[in-house]
């Protein structure tokens, strides 16, 4: 996610800070695993990498970098799973790092909402 406004020069990654995380334990399917497979080309992986940091995972939940094996290993891919489908920021706030613009999240819903003069 990203922030923007007109003063945003990038917007992004969004500084987490966390109220309340809720982590579900659900087993990926194979689906599953295919969809995460699926969409580890487009995600930015150093951002997603902060942000289990800032969302309290454990160090080393996700790896710095993937390799060409990673994209195929069912343990990284279940792990990934996890970090993707299982953690949610429940209450909290995302702090635009060019503005310092806080959206505050609620019951999982970030409030994006910009004012007038801040879109123009």
């Amino acid at each position: 996610m990203r922030n923007n406004s007109k003063d945003a020069k990038s917007g992004f990654p969004l500084k987490i800070t966390v109220s309340e995380i809720k982590v579900h334990e659900n087993t990926p399917t194979e689906a599953d695993l295919d969809f995460i497979q699926n969409v580890l080309p487009v995600l930015d992986w150093p951002a997603l990498v902060g942000a289990s940091t800032e969302i309290g995972l454990p160090t080393g939940s996700l790896p710095l970098n993937i390799t060409d094996e990673m994209v195929s290993d069912k343990e990284f891919l279940t792990a990934l799973f996890h970090v993707l489908m299982n953690v949610q920021l429940v209450r909290g706030v995302l702090t635009c790092p060019d503005t310092g613009k806080e959206f505050a999240v609620t019951d999982g819903i970030v409030e994006f909402m910009l004012n007038e003069e801040e879109c123009t």
